[in-house]
């Protein structure tokens, strides 16, 4: 275990509420860590903790180097001491206040520099011709945006989001996720958050941390742990699936895109050349063949090597190195008719209709 003076973040939790029971020990230097887990795993609650509305709990919180809580020494910061930007999953804005009056909102707890603060948010989420808008007259998308800009009009030492995208639809939240990505690059702030959705944990975090029945039940690179043993029993529930992200070349009715790796691949949309976009495939959607197949109508045929096979549950999780690192899910029975196993060459086929895009 990581010494303090080795580590940034640390969070040690134990709290009890009726029958349910949150036993958290988290070190992490990344400045994005994403926690992840299905519903009901105790997300929310862990965040209620940091916020600091459970003073009973017996919490040592340090969010990038900066000493929230420890029972111990008896440190216990005020909710308003916390200098914590907070988005909850159905962010409310004030309705009688403009969209500017609601960001301006933020600034009483802002720091020395507040204009500064609120000036970055606005430019970062490309809201100024919104400002004299009634928040009455905002899309969902445009809400999420500045629930967004007051968190960070605040001029927080920290940015906890808590399902930010949840209450929108597919469309809304791929509009609303490349502003995410924006606060994430382009300012300096540490970042918790928090999601069910495997897209946006991949995505977004830097770490994660996947919670389970109020336990941490693996943390670490993304792709490594969401396609880890350990969070195999979670993953038809998460429905976590491959996520690349790629540049379009262009074409009239088909596109070709590379991923940053060099693994091209046929999308169904067309698409203008130099397109960024991220699109997902499922592990069931992947077929393997131990020869080159031929007179077949899917467009996407990869040369891959096995790297590991992760069997459980009636499936098996084939993890392949395409160049970027893909899984596949193939029945035992396949698996052992494939002979699959490490080191084994193959190739994976994606059909380009099974692919999705996700922003």
């Amino acid at each position: 275990m990581p010494s303090e003076a080795d580590t940034q973040s640390r969070i040690q939790i134990g709290f009890e509420r009726q029958a349910f029971s949150l036993r958290v020990d988290l070190e992490w230097d990344e400045r994005v860590l994403v926690l992840f887990g299905p519903s009901g795993s105790g997300k929310s609650t862990l965040l209620e903790c940091l916020l600091g509305l459970h003073p009973s709990a017996n919490a040592q919180v340090r969010l990038d180097g900066r000493w929230l809580d420890d029972s111990q020494r008896g440190v216990h910061l005020r909710v308003e001491e916390r200098a914590l930007g907070w988005v909850p999953q159905a962010p409310t804005l004030f309705p009688h206040l403009s969209v500017e009056g609601n960001l301006t909102f933020g600034l009483q707890r802002a720091g020395p520099r507040p204009k500064e603060a609120l000036d970055r948010a606005i430019e970062v989420l490309e809201i100024g011709h919104l400002l004299g808008r009634g928040v009455d007259e905002l899309s969902g998308g445009e809400r999420s945006r500045v629930a967004l800009g007051r968190a960070l009009a605040s001029g927080p030492q920290a940015l906890l989001l808590d399902e930010p995208l949840a209450a929108l639809d597919i469309a809304l939240r791929a509009r609303v996720l490349p502003y995410l990505l924006r606060i994430r690059d382009e300012m300096d702030l540490p970042i918790l958050y928090i999601t069910h959705d495997a897209d946006e944990a991949m995505m977004i975090g830097e770490r994660v941390a996947v919670l389970d029945a109020g336990r941490i039940v693996s943390s670490g690179p993304p792709r490594e742990v969401l396609w880890s043993q350990a969070v195999l029993p979670l993953a038809e529930t998460l429905g976590i699936e491959n996520v690349l992200e790629v540049e379009a070349s262009g074409a009239a009715t088909e596109s070709r895109v590379v991923s940053k790796a060099g693994l091209a691949l046929v999308v169904p949309w067309p698409l203008a050349a130099g397109t960024q976009l991220s699109i997902g495939v499922p592990a069931h959607e992947i077929m393997l063949a131990t020869e080159e197949p031929a007179g077949i109508s899917a467009r996407n045929v990869v040369p891959a090597r096995v790297i590991r096979c992760d069997p459980g549950d009636g499936q098996v999780l084939v993890h392949l190195d395409a160049g970027e690192t893909l899984v596949a899910k193939v029945t035992p029975g396949a698996a052992q008719r494939l002979d699959l196993a490490p080191g084994r060459e193959v190739y994976a086929i994606l059909k380009a209709h099974a692919l999705r895009r996700i922003s």
